[in-house]
């Protein structure tokens, strides 16, 4: 086995053997896709399950319904007073057919996306009052909030520059994004490629181990949402009516879990779905595109991107879908 991925790996079983919940910061841009919500309400699943605590809740959308859509989901699950921040930098914005109307129709208090803190802010504070080494982060969005997080200065909360806070408190970061082994296509979607600098400058500058998780195929494999569309999920759920929504005009009851992999990654591990690639490392071009290559090998870059043999990703979607319901 690699040296680094070894050390991740007892990392990971030393986390598991105490049994402590995973501490867990959520970072989303909950607007073009509906596979933000699952991933949310996944891992409120694993909340209540004893797994995971949930420490904030983060947009790095400028979409206005962004935030109170992450407000909506947390108090569904009767976690109202989770944090909850929102880019205020440069940020992306894109349309959502769901954001507006589930952040209308359900309860939730937050106000817009402009009402809500600064992500930075919350970051700040949030990783300040942990123990060392204590979080893992996981983004399925944009990087703007890390890139700005990095770049952050001491403030009140911290003496410590952003990235020597990241350094002395999280664990490690779980990115979703990018296709594996190689992305090639210039065009706007996907969570680099809208704001290139950020991730260019995370996967260098960023303290820690990063585990990479791929949507595409692999993700598509996994058709997660089922559950949602049974008669005993309908009534007063906010994530059934994201998922009606969205897959109307797709004429389905699935979709894909890209950012579902990367919870489950961040709260439990890779195993006993996939492989965790530790040879090579994670090129991001200048356009956001990207390339797993074998050479040069940072130690602190993991992929992703495959199934463990044996397993059934159709086994995968029924316990990933067990975790979106009360």
């Amino acid at each position: 086995m690699k040296g680094k991925l070894l050390i991740l790996s007892l990392l990971i079983s030393i986390q598991w053997l105490y049994a402590q919940p995973v501490k867990i910061i959520y970072d989303t841009d909950m607007e073009s896709d509906v596979d933000d919500v699952a991933a949310l309400a996944m891992l409120h699943g694993f909340a209540s399950r004893g797994d995971a605590e949930i420490l904030a809740t983060i947009s790095s959308s400028l979409n206005p319904w962004s935030a109170p859509v992450i407000d909506v989901i947390n108090t569904y699950f009767n976690r109202p007073e989770i944090p909850i921040g929102n880019v205020k930098t440069f940020g992306v914005y894109r349309n959502s057919n769901y954001a507006k109307v589930i952040t209308e129709k359900y309860p939730q208090d937050i106000g817009l996306g402009e009402s809500a803190p600064d992500a930075v802010k919350v970051y700040r504070e949030v990783l300040s009052n942990q123990p060392d080494g204590s979080v893992v982060i996981v983004t399925v969005g944009y990087l703007s909030n890390l890139y700005d997080l990095l770049k952050s200065q001491p403030d009140e909360y911290s003496q410590l520059t952003g990235i020597e806070l990241v350094k002395k408190k999280v664990k490690h970061l779980v990115c979703m994004g990018g296709r594996f082994p190689l992305q090639e296509d210039p065009g706007k979607w996907g969570n680099f490629k809208p704001d290139p600098r950020a991730i260019e400058h995370v996967a260098k500058e960023w303290p820690t181990n990063i585990i990479f998780t791929a949507g595409g195929v692999f993700a598509d494999a996994i058709p997660v949402g089922k559950i949602l569309f049974r008669p005993e999920h309908q009534d007063d759920n906010p994530i059934s009516e994201a998922y009606r929504i969205f897959l109307k005009s797709w004429n389905r009851d699935w979709h894909h879990s890209a950012d579902l992999i990367a919870v489950y990654v961040a709260v439990k591990g890779h195993e006993p779905y996939f492989k965790l690639i530790s040879q090579g490392s994670n090129h991001i071009f200048e356009n956001g595109t990207n390339v797993w290559r074998r050479e040069p090998n940072d130690l602190r870059h993991f992929m992703v991107a495959e199934f463990a043999d044996g397993i059934d990703p159709l086994k995968v979607a029924a316990d990933f879908d067990e975790l979106l319901v009360k």
